[in-house]
């Protein structure tokens, strides 16, 4: 029995702990894109200062097609000082089987014709701290129902996976 009433006890604070962990709103500070034509995969990967709460990725050549998953956190630092978000989408060989967050209508060949979005949630989940878009069309996602308006366009090299 005694062996019960440690097992439930939580374990004393730290003397030395501060809090918060982190200082600041997460910051996107760099993105990585690739398409696998062999696998059938798109793989994204964004790093960023400080923890955040997830985010998404958006993909799309126009308002009506267009697609947002969420995209979450694979390895944040115990400090709070920088978090690693990571999407694997497989790419579906009949487009109507396509399912967010799991896979795409959009072939490593379409990407020249792609406009993407990666956000990057506060670390709460609950708002937008920070956006990077590329692409076709960095203006499409101002147009799109239920994507974050991004004004920070940078640029990504294409590679068609092929």
């Amino acid at each position: 029995m005694l062996w019960v009433l440690f097992a439930c006890s939580s374990s004393p604070m730290l003397k030395d702990s501060v809090g918060p962990f982190f200082d600041g709103d997460p910051t996107i500070t760099s993105i990585e894109v690739a398409c696998n034509a062999e696998e059938a995969e798109w793989t994204f990967e964004v790093e960023t200062d400080h923890w955040t709460g997830g985010g998404w990725i958006w993909m799309g050549q126009s308002e009506t097609s267009a697609e947002g998953h969420k995209i979450a956190s694979r390895r944040a630092s115990a400090d709070g000082s920088s978090d690693f978000l990571q999407l694997q989408l497989k790419i579906e060989a009949d487009w109507r089987d396509a399912k967010a967050g799991v896979s795409t209508l959009w072939l490593c060949r379409d990407w020249p014709e792609l406009t993407f979005m990666a956000t990057a949630y506060d670390p709460s989940g609950q708002g937008v701290e920070d956006c990077r878009t590329w692409g076709a069309d960095p203006t499409l996602w101002t147009r799109v129902e239920g994507a974050y308006s991004c004004d920070k366009v940078i640029e990504l090299p294409v590679d068609t996976g092929l």
